[in-house]
């Protein structure tokens, strides 16, 4: 009924933010740890901001609905509920609003809040909760309510110092924040910890950890020669796990150091893997709490992918030391400030120690497959956005990925120099201080002289631009003449309409080439039109051509012969871009033979490959039940050049003298997510599924013996060697991978795919040998072994045991049981805890994300399964919900049929009472 249908929470606003008229000038946070109990003293030393009235209240943030209030105290003198203080309900929160008569008149006062609550029972996982027996925090973004009332805002900064009470058998170890300045041993089994901050801090940045773990200690030496000790703490049965973890801190520190300046700031830095986690990672200072996925790794439990994303995750959180720390976010709308810039940071990172070209190819495919998504979706926001009604769906791939490439955007135009000056000046004038991007944009303007004024606007409007770029070649002129126009989409936020908004700055980097193959030097004059410029790099082979209206010509001069245009090198700017004249497929083989440019020779391949799968994807769109035997891709007159440059390719890397990792990102093909986004509206997301199977078979059988040869040739070089994650063996690994994913679409693989699963002597082969095997009937038997095989090894283990979950999840439906019982089937297995985010986010998101057929089954079962778990999940974890509803935000992409069984899904939940985080999420969606 509608009466139990969720209300509307209130909007927050960046338009109404007001400083917040109290000091916190320090805090002494007391905490008893007893059994599955946890009560808190917060006592706070507090002045009147200069010019706030003596009649002002002082608001506090709290959850009534979790924790117990037992006193309210200012000055030792104990406060009234009802005469002196009331509290209200703040839609799932609550607000203690203290009068401002219960308040001295003037000068410092000390406030003391005592609490209760059961962290055990905190499945929300936000605030103070247990995890595995384990005491752990997260408080960002407003956890920090759930544990005390407290004014829970990133721009309330104070110096915190904590206690800890514990059992010292249940919790021999004691963490938070800062220096451990005492420890005492209380008589009783019981022991307390003090640890003192120095550094100002929002709450949102505190952490606490009581638990029994084991540890793993190492040291740097930072570069004015200061000792710090590094820890990592885990699990008993965990803790030989963490090695490569502790690596990766040691290299990001270095990494920040050379690049940034930047030295750590304390004596101690802390790193705790938990099992039950929201998150990825948490930056609290100097006690980073990780997901423990993202820091357990070993030859046998890890693949490459995942020990790259432990290096990078360490690396982005101890990044955010300075950029996220030492200066925070004024308010949850400058989210971006701290996220944008600490990924590109870990972008960057990355790049720096391994491929930047396989790096940046990565984070575009994910950029395109994702964030475009989003952009394109009711859910569209800006970087900055506007309102919100939970800050929790705003850790959005917008805020981080397109943050960061707004970030790389400055790079781009400032150039590494520049960019540093501005950062530089950044931390000059901020150091300490909670601020916003706009205080970011002016530190790197005012430390340049270059105006880059139209680059802020990508803050404020959402959606993503599309740039069209046409070339004219004059022969008689020897001209060049690139005419660049830039659109900007309707989206639904506040300031959505097209027409308001304005041309952005949008750095367009640009390559010629000659009929050599070689990049054309741009020696001439390049003409541009209005306040448009161009900067070359020191070859003179890139121009970035810096578009700042609606529509800008740019004209090469002294080019002798017409070029073939390698446009957007780089991936510049966060842009879908179209190319006037379409470049031909030669041309396309051209560039992927002969562009400097890595990124473009992959984009030159993808293109290729994009062009011949749309063409029969719209053939077959509207098929009713399509048989994938039925599909012709190789009559699509690209098919027969496509194929050779690829087994080309294929035999270079084998014979290694090209990038085995770039090869392997080169020839895979679009997913079949990004051909939706791609060919929508209208996409029968089923018939574009069986395309894509039948263009990587068809591709398969042409390129049979290469691939055999390419996997053979990984497995000689492998014999006899050691174990390492380094550039040679993790790019050879990837061309194995690449070659068995290939040779498993065909009929006759599965023994030999059996074989290799078996003899596989680190998880990269066992995963890439268990991938091979999914999606195909005729591999059905090997592929139950093999998995039945899998799951008895790591059944025990929270993060291996996700793989399997994920892997069975895209695969259900594919043999003789119906997709949905066979995933209800899995969820009621010992394997599977609703409760944990990580196996939780590995079925359910490996079946609504990765399983096309069974999510987008005909008969809407698919998506009734996932609402169903949307609303088990939604009573236990909201967060957890609300991200895994966004499956459904993009109803708009599909056929008629499929929009209709979507969004019956959707108006059921809006007609049941949701979290205020799921509810945000499904009406947004169903916004027209």
């Amino acid at each position: 009924t509608m009466s139990d249908a969720a209300a509307a929470p209130k909007e927050i606003r960046l338009s109404e933010y007001a400083v917040y008229p109290f000091v916190f000038d320090e805090v002494l946070l007391e905490f008893d740890l007893d059994g599955d109990d946890a009560t808190t003293r917060a006592s706070s030393k507090i002045t009147r901001r200069e010019g706030v009235d003596a009649s002002s209240a002082l608001v506090l943030n709290g959850k009534a609905s979790f924790v117990e209030l037992l006193g309210v105290y200012v000055d030792d003198k104990a406060l009234v509920d009802g005469s002196d203080y009331d509290i209200a309900d703040d839609g799932d929160d609550s607000l203690m609003t203290i009068k401002g008569e219960a308040l001295p008149a003037s000068g410092a006062f000390t406030l003391r809040v005592e609490t209760k609550f059961q962290p055990v029972k905190n499945t929300e996982l936000s605030g103070l909760y247990k995890s595995s027996g384990t005491f752990c925090t997260q408080c960002e973004a407003e956890g920090f309510r759930s544990i005390t009332y407290y004014p829970d805002r990133p721009d309330v900064m104070s110096i915190f110092t904590t206690r800890i009470v514990a059992d010292k058998t249940a919790c021999p170890v004691l963490l938070s924040n800062g220096n451990l300045i005492k420890s005492e041993d209380l008589g009783d089994n019981k022991h307390a910890a003090t640890w003192m901050d120095p550094w100002r801090k929002p709450c949102y940045l505190f952490a606490l950890v009581a638990g029994d773990l084991a540890m793993i200690e190492d040291k740097f030496i930072t570069m004015s020669g200061r000792k710090v000790a590094l820890r990592i703490y885990a699990q008993h049965k965990n803790i030989d796990r963490c090695g490569f973890a502790m690596g990766s801190l040691q290299r990001a520190m270095k990494w920040d150091e050379d690049r940034f300046g930047l030295e750590y700031d304390l004596d101690l830095f802390n790193i705790v893997a938990v099992d039950d986690f929201n998150m990825g990672a948490m930056e609290n200072k100097s006690l980073n709490i990780f997901n423990s996925r993202l820091v357990l790794a070993s030859q046998e439990s890890a693949t490459d992918a995942t020990f790259e994303r432990i290096e990078s995750v360490i690396g982005h959180e101890y990044f955010h030391n300075y950029t996220g720390n030492r200066i925070t976010c004024r308010d949850w709308f400058q989210l971006s400030l701290k996220e944008g810039l600490t990924v590109f940071r870990d972008q960057e990172f990355t790049c720096d120690l391994h491929s930047r070209a396989v790096k940046r190819i990565g984070d575009v495919r994910y950029l395109r497959a994702a964030q475009f998504a989003e952009d394109a979706s009711p859910l569209a926001h800006p970087v900055r956005p506007e309102s919100y009604q939970k800050i929790d769906n705003f850790y959005t791939l917008t805020v981080y990925e397109k943050g960061a490439e707004l970030i790389r955007m400055y790079h781009t135009l400032l150039g590494r120099e520049g960019f540093r000056k501005g950062f530089d000046l950044y931390f000059e004038r901020h150091d300490g201080q909670a601020v916003t991007t706009d205080d970011f944009f002016r530190a790197m303007s005012d430390a340049n002289s270059t105006n880059i004024e139209k680059l802020k606007l990508w803050y404020s409007q959402a959606g993503t631009p599309a740039l069209e770029a046409a070339g004219v070649y004059d022969d008689a002129a020897k001209t060049y003449s690139l005419t660049l126009t830039q659109t900007l989409p309707k989206t639904n936020d506040v300031n959505g309409a097209a027409e308001n908004k304005k041309p952005q700055l949008i750095p367009v980097s640009v390559g010629l080439l000659g009929a050599d193959g070689k990049d054309m030097v741009f020696d001439g004059e390049i003409k541009c039109e209005g306040d448009a410029e161009v900067t070359l790099n020191e070859t003179k082979t890139t121009a970035v051509c810096r578009l700042t209206d609606a529509k800008q010509t740019f004209t090469f001069t002294g080019v002798n012969s017409k070029p073939v245009p390698s446009i957007l090198r780089g991936f510049s700017a966060p842009v879908k871009l179209t190319i006037t004249p379409e470049l031909t497929t030669d041309e396309l083989l051209f560039l992927l033979a002969n562009d400097s440019d890595e990124f473009n020779r992959w984009e030159a391949s993808q293109k290729i490959a994009t062009g011949i799968l749309h063409r029969v994807c719209r053939k077959h769109n509207a098929d009713e039940s399509l048989n994938e035997d039925d599909i012709d891709i190789t009559s699509d007159s690209s098919w027969s050049k496509y194929v050779d440059a690829c087994r080309g390719i294929i035999r270079d890397a084998t014979a290694n003298t090209l990038d085995r990792a770039w090869v392997e990102e080169a020839l895979s093909f679009p997913a079949t997510s990004q051909l939706i986004q791609d060919l929508a509206p209208g996409v029968d997301p089923v018939n574009t599924y069986k395309v894509r199977k039948a263009f990587a078979r068809a591709f398969a059988l042409e390129a049979r013996t290469d691939l055999e040869a390419a996997l053979a040739t990984c497995d000689k070089e492998a014999a006899g060697l050691a174990y390492e994650v380094d550039g040679p063996q993790v790019s050879r690994r990837a061309l194995r991978g690449y070659a068995l994913r290939m040779l498993g679409t065909l009929d006759d693989t599965g023994s030999m795919l059996s074989d290799v699963y078996s003899s596989a002597q680190n998880m990269t082969d066992t995963v890439a040998a268990l991938g091979a095997l999914c999606g195909h009937k005729t591999h059905a038997a090997h592929k139950t072994t093999a998995f039945d095989d899998f799951l008895r090894k790591w059944e025990d283990d929270n993060n291996v045991s996700c793989t399997w979950l994920r892997m069975v999840a895209s695969e259900a439906g594919e043999g003789d049981v119906a997709a949905v019982d066979e995933m209800k089937s899995i969820m009621a297995r010992d394997v599977y805890d609703a409760k944990n985010p990580n196996k939780f986010y590995s079925l359910i998101g490996g079946f609504a994300g990765g399983n096309t057929p069974g999510f987008h089954a005909a008969d809407g079962s698919g998506y009734e399964f996932v609402c169903d778990v949307l609303l088990s999940t939604d009573a236990i974890n909201p967060q957890a919900a609300s991200r895994m509803a966004s499956p459904f935000t993009k109803w708009r992409l599909y056929d008629t049929s499929r929009q209709n069984l979507m969004k019956a899904q959707l108006q059921r939940l809006l007609a049941t009472k949701l979290s205020p985080n799921l509810f945000e999420i499904v009406s947004k969606a169903m916004q027209e």
